[in-house]
Order: C-alpha cells, then structure tokens, then sequence
C-alpha cells in the first residue's frame, strides 16, 4: 500500500512539472518579444498602441541619438495561464549608453506582471503592470 503511494505521488508531481514546463514554453514568444523592444531590434510603428511600446526606446534614435550599448537581464519568475490567458512576472534591469558610453536611460530590478492572452493563435502582452 505504501509504495502505491509513493508512485501516486511520483505520478502527480511529474504530470505537474510537466504541465508548468509547457506552460514556461508555450509563452517563449512572449519573452523573446519584449528582448527585441528592449534591445532595439523592433521598429517603433510595430509596438506602437501596444503596452509593449514602454519597452521599445527606439524613440532615443529618432532623436538623433546614436545608441551604443544596449545591456538587459530580463528574468522570468512565474508564468501562470490556462492557455487562453493569463500572467507573466518578470524581473528586469535595463540600460542604455551612448556612442561614448554615457547612460541615456535605464531601470534597475523592476519587478513586472504581464496580463497576457492568446490572441489568433499567438501570445500578446495586453497589460503591464509596475511599480511607478
């Protein structure tokens, strides 16, 4: 009888792991869009009207400032969602230098949630939530 039990739990524990790794994996495409903003590799008409738009600081080149050095640590805390939608946290620190190595802007250790749904088969952050 014991071991019976003991498997049950072996069984149960191993089904929830691997539905919270789907989950982790199925909500990559969110993460890897908010690098791109971060990082400037999004264009700013393609964020713009989207919360996603205050992590795009492309604005800083269209001033005519040249950006240098992008460094980000974005990390992922918790993901919860039934597929549909859900939430995202996260952990970031952000900056950006200049062609001489000056700070142009940045954050440190924000702590984020991102309200997410599934919107025609892909992830979409629909609201984000920090400190102010």
């Amino acid at each position: 009888m014991k071991k019976k039990v003991i498997i049950s739990i072996i069984v149960f524990i191993t089904i929830v792991v691997a539905a919270y790794l789907l989950m982790l994996i199925n909500t990559n495409s969110v993460i890897r869009e908010v690098r791109h903003a971060f990082m400037l590799e999004l264009d700013v008409s393609d964020t713009i009207g989207r919360p996603i738009h205050k992590y795009n600081y492309m604005w800083v080149t269209d001033r005519g400032v040249d950006v240098g050095r992008v460094e980000l640590s974005l990390c992922r805390l918790l993901t919860l969602h039934n597929f549909k939608n859900g939430y995202i946290w996260v952990l970031y620190t952000y900056k950006a230098y200049d062609v001489d190595g000056k700070i142009l802007t940045g954050s440190a250790n924000i702590f984020s949630k991102w309200k997410i749904e599934k919107k025609e088969g892909a992830w979409e952050i629909v609201e984000i939530v920090e400190a102010p």
